[in-house]
């Protein structure tokens, strides 16, 4: 019986084992640690080998336990305290970048805070511990230790005439539980992802860096508003975007990038301005643009004074204005030269009508693409003129004098400053949103009127052209109409006993132009 016991003991401890744990830090490094155990006659032989990050043979140390010195054996979970700085560390970068694949990087190192194991213990209390990444590998290990060092004790204790009851009592495994890992996991795991949708939810899926948040919590000037007030007003405002953007070639200064889609009076916007940031609540507009086209910055100040107003009036209580009748009559009623379109026409903008007695762009007859030509009746001095509006082949669109008595037209040209903005495209078409406004409008008051024509978008670009009638067109053949003033303005323009008004932002303040001799001064 003594010699079968033996003959088992030495097939079983003959049995090698190998444990590998990957993701260890040691000072920073990234380290692998392979364990290889054997289990001889008598003795636990350990040799553990790190692998300097995970490929470089580093120091290896061997350790010698004979079975009658151990006294416990272990599986439990081990805290990784360079993996749980790592997870603290990259759950903050988290909250500060909101990008995902650090998020990524938490939930790794989280992961990897806690791992297997074995813990052996021997009666002086000293600890051996073996690292590994398989809990099944760990459990089977101790279970098969623990079952030859019982054996050799009993047969220790047989071969010295002692009974089992005297002898040493036998090892039995424990595994240490693991709620302590799982709460943990658990928690960090709902703490970080309340905190992130709390964040992404207050910053509408995006956390703001300290530059955007200096412009959007700068105020409008004047006012006591935010720029995140006015600039986020769903009234007007959606698909906002903020974002800090860098000038190619230039990573000293910081700019700041805002883009929305305007929407105002049944007319869609893209608008784009680009902040410079020198400080908080210290920023300058650089760059603004509509639809592409880049306006000058002063446009945008003018736009945003005019926002933050409509702001201010849609908090305010509500006034009842009193309105008079405009003091000219409207133009006589607009004439189809051709045969209207089976399809509705698009309006792209709407006026607001004028508030006193005044005439502004509600009070003009309009053209809008893709409408069939209109022709407004003009009488100048005895002389009959058609006016007609329309597009023009193959593409453009036409503005057109034609002489009723010489049975001949002129095209009027519609020229902007160089280097400026225009309502036409480059094959000159309407851009998107604008129309064309015709009205005639005597400002000397001397029976023979002129002729005012704007194009505007509503909203943020106005441009006006006023033409004149020339007495002697018949005798030297040339348009009757002459342009004898051309005006830039907002989103509006008033017609007031001999003046132009072009008013900007909702102040009430406006540019004002007088007739005088055949032209118009700025006042």
């Amino acid at each position: 019986m003594h010699n079968s016991t033996q003959t088992q003991n030495e097939n079983i401890s003959q049995q090698p084992f190998t444990f590998e744990w990957n993701g260890g830090f040691s000072y920073l490094t990234y380290l692998k640690v392979k364990t290889d155990v054997t289990l001889s006659e008598q003795k636990l032989l350990i040799n553990t080998k790190n692998y300097i990050l995970g490929a470089f043979p580093g120091s290896s140390k061997t350790t010698e336990v004979t079975m009658s010195n151990i006294k416990n054996l272990a599986v439990s979970s081990k805290i990784n305290w360079f993996d749980l700085v790592f997870s603290i560390l990259f759950a903050v970068v988290t909250l500060i970048s909101m990008k995902l694949w650090f998020l990524l990087l938490t939930a790794f190192f989280i992961w990897r805070t806690f791992n297997t194991c074995i813990s052996i213990t021997d009666h002086h209390d000293n600890k051996i511990r073996i690292p590994t990444g398989s809990k099944t590998s760990a459990n089977s290990f101790v279970h098969k230790v623990s079952q030859v060092a019982n054996q050799y004790m009993e047969t220790a204790a047989e071969q010295d005439n002692e009974t089992w009851s005297t002898a040493p009592q036998p090892i039995v495994p424990t595994k240490k539980s693991s709620k302590l890992k799982t709460i943990f996991l658990f928690a960090s795991a709902a703490i970080i992802a309340i905190i992130i949708l709390f964040v992404a939810l207050q910053s509408r899926g995006s956390f703001d860096n300290q530059y955007v948040e200096w412009v959007k919590e700068g105020t409008v000037t004047g006012t006591n508003l935010k720029m995140s007030q006015v600039l986020e007003n769903e009234t007007y405002f959606s698909n906002i975007v903020w974002k800090e953007v860098q000038e190619e070639g230039n990573s000293l200064d910081k700019f700041v990038m805002y883009q929305a889609t305007l929407s105002d009076q049944g007319v869609k916007v893209s608008i784009q301005t680009i902040f410079q940031v020198f400080g908080e609540d210290h920023f300058e507009a650089v760059e603004t643009s509509s639809d592409g086209d880049i306006l000058h910055t002063s446009d945008w100040y003018v736009f945003l004074a005019d926002m933050a107003d409509r702001y201010n009036n849609a908090n305010a209580p509500k006034q009842s204005v009193q309105t008079t009748e405009p003091k000219q009559e409207q133009s006589p009623a607009v004439q189809e030269t051709t045969t209207p379109s089976e399809n509705p026409t698009t309006t792209y903008n709407q006026v607001t009508e004028p508030t006193s007695s005044e005439i502004n762009l509600a009070s003009f007859d309009k053209w809008s693409f893709p409408q069939p030509d209109i022709t407004m009746p003009l009488e100048l001095d005895g002389e009959k003129v058609d006016l007609v509006v329309g597009l023009d082949t193959p593409n453009g669109v036409k503005v057109l004098a034609m002489s009723v008595s010489l049975e001949q037209g002129w095209h009027l040209q519609l020229n902007t400053n160089a280097g400026g903005g225009s309502p036409f495209d480059d094959y000159g078409d309407l851009k998107e949103g604008f129309s064309l406004y015709i009205k005639e409008y005597d400002f000397e008051n001397d029976s023979v009127p002129e002729v005012v024509i704007a194009a505007s978008d509503g909203m943020l670009e106005t441009y006006t052209w006023v033409f004149s009638y020339n007495y002697v067109f018949t005798e030297i053949e040339a348009s009757p109409l002459d342009l004898i003033w051309y005006g830039e303005g907002q989103s509006d323009l008033i017609l007031e006993d001999n003046k132009i008004l072009m008013p900007f932002g909702s102040q009430g303040l406006f540019d004002e132009y007088v007739y005088s001799n055949n032209s118009f001064i700025k006042q």
